[in-house]
């Protein structure tokens, strides 16, 4: 029989959806009843309110809380960033193909898999980015790295359209009123005619692939794939989702890695 101390120890997640809860607490109130009725006879009809009414009164307490719950994860839920199926698809045999035979290139791994957002199409910005905190595996040297501290990186990238372009890769970091901070690698320069040239949209899910290619002295390289084409989201979902990828709630502005004091432009 379920007791009063195991309904309230149920929490909403242990539930499959909100009907499944409400048919526990249904099964609950019929016990408590089937129950009440082989012990009806020894009860006082008068004086203090008896067991049933305190236990309706608990069983309308956890509901009301289970109901509670339940619109604020779904309301938390509404937030969640779509990056796109869960595992990552493998990179297209055409991509690798042009990897293999154009650049010789090896040690090709999976950078993100991410949304694309209005930033990463605004002509003003002029670049993508790349969150650290997202990035599946590691793709830089050391060397590369501490490059990156205060000058540009020479890239090649293979647009979806399987076409190449030359671009420069930066790190900015992102410093928080609250005194955090939080970095990005953005490729830039020719980003734009990359936007235009595959019709990459808001909402579109796309994957960057990094390799490292024999042809130009073991250079960095990128592919970039679009797995899925753009579901348009309201504009609310699409600013709490920017404020997400930028590390979440609390304000702040980018700078690159080299000066805190310059604002995120054009690239």
């Amino acid at each position: 029989m379920i007791t009063w101390k195991e309904l309230y120890a149920k929490k909403t997640e242990d539930f499959k959806d909100p009907f499944e809860m409400l048919c526990y607490v249904a099964e609950y109130h019929r016990q408590r009843i089937e129950a009440e009725k082989e012990t009806n006879n020894n009860r006082h009809k008068k004086g203090v309110r008896n067991q049933e009414e305190e236990d309706k009164d608990y069983e309308e307490e956890v509901v009301a809380e289970a109901e509670a719950r339940t619109r604020k994860q779904k309301k938390k839920r509404s937030r969640i960033i779509d990056n796109g199926p869960d595992p990552p698809p493998d990179l297209p045999r055409e991509f690798k193909t042009e990897i293999a035979e154009r650049y010789r290139g090896t040690q090709i791994v999976l950078v993100i898999q991410k949304r694309i957002f209005k930033t990463d199409v605004n002509r003003g910005h002029n670049r993508f980015s790349v969150p650290a905190r997202q990035v599946i595996k590691e793709f830089l040297t050391e060397e590369e790295k501490r490059k990156l501290n205060d000058q540009d990186l020479s890239v090649v990238l293979i647009q979806p359209s399987l076409e190449s372009i030359e671009m420069n890769m930066k790190t900015w970091v992102m410093h928080k009123e609250n005194g955090k901070a939080s970095s990005s690698y953005m490729l830039k320069t020719k980003w734009g005619e990359v936007v235009k040239k595959n019709n990459i949209q808001i909402g579109d899910i796309v994957q960057l692939w990094a390799f490292r290619t024999e042809m130009r002295e073991n250079t960095l390289g990128f592919a970039l794939v679009k797995i899925r084409r753009a579901i348009t989201p309201t504009q609310q979902e699409e600013e709490e989702e920017e404020e997400e990828e930028r590390g979440g709630r609390g304000g702040g502005h980018y700078a690159a890695a080299s000066s805190s004091s310059h604002a995120l432009g054009s690239a």
